[in-house]
């Protein structure tokens, strides 16, 4: 197996780029662009932070480990090769907990393996079980949808439950989502989780720093 297929080195060496700069590693995908061997890192913030991955950051790290792989011929080969550094975005699933640990306050849309769909926010996340706020949104006239009648507006649903489940673009979070998450982490056993900075922009649209090695 050559170097371009054996990622072990690779993915050493970019853990260790990638820390510095307080990413991670969520997925090594390899192949080709114009003839030539594309590798395709997926970084993203730890699971326990919030929000999305700074674009200058993604750059910086993406100049650094192109710097240590032209260095190093044991983790890609001699070969030229077009490396590619990108966050998840936007159209990525969530299908592990640590994607819905990091989504903490992100309006979901869910679909259960048994077909009910939902369109919630979620407030917490307590090992395989989250803990959200169903959000029916608004018409086509602006005016806020109501929940049918009886149903509640918290939800909890498991994992291995859901079939589907992405983040929704939004631009007008709620005015009281800090106090909202609070709330929620205070009701979970254990310590409390962070509330995210709702004053930065929506940036889940995946961003790209590319370096030919």
């Amino acid at each position: 197996m050559s170097a371009l297929e054996d990622h072990t080195d690779l993915r050493e060496a970019a853990a260790a780029v990638l820390d510095a700069h307080g990413l991670v590693l969520e997925e090594v995908e390899l192949g080709r662009e114009g003839g030539m061997p594309r590798l395709r890192l997926v970084v993203d913030l730890p699971e326990d932070e919030l929000g999305s991955a700074d674009l200058d950051t993604v750059a910086e790290a993406s100049r650094e480990l192109s710097a240590r792989i032209d260095a190093d011929d044991s983790l890609l080969g001699p070969e030229p090769v077009l490396l590619e550094l990108t966050t998840p975005g936007v159209e990525r699933a969530l299908t592990a907990p640590r994607h819905f640990r990091r989504s903490r306050g992100r309006l979901l849309a869910l679909r259960t393996a048994a077909g009910t769909e939902h369109r919630a926010r979620l407030l917490a996340v307590d090992g395989e079980t989250l803990h959200l706020r169903q959000e029916p949104g608004r018409d086509d006239r602006g005016r806020p949808r109501k929940l049918p009648a009886g149903t509640a507006e918290r939800l909890a649903l498991r994992i291995d439950e859901l079939d589907a489940a992405r983040v929704e673009v939004e631009f007008d979070p709620p005015e009281d989502l800090e106090q909202l998450l609070a709330d929620a982490a205070a009701d979970l056993p254990g310590a409390g989780l962070a509330a995210p900075d709702t004053t930065t922009a929506e940036n889940t649209a995946g961003t790209t720093a590319t370096k030919e090695s």
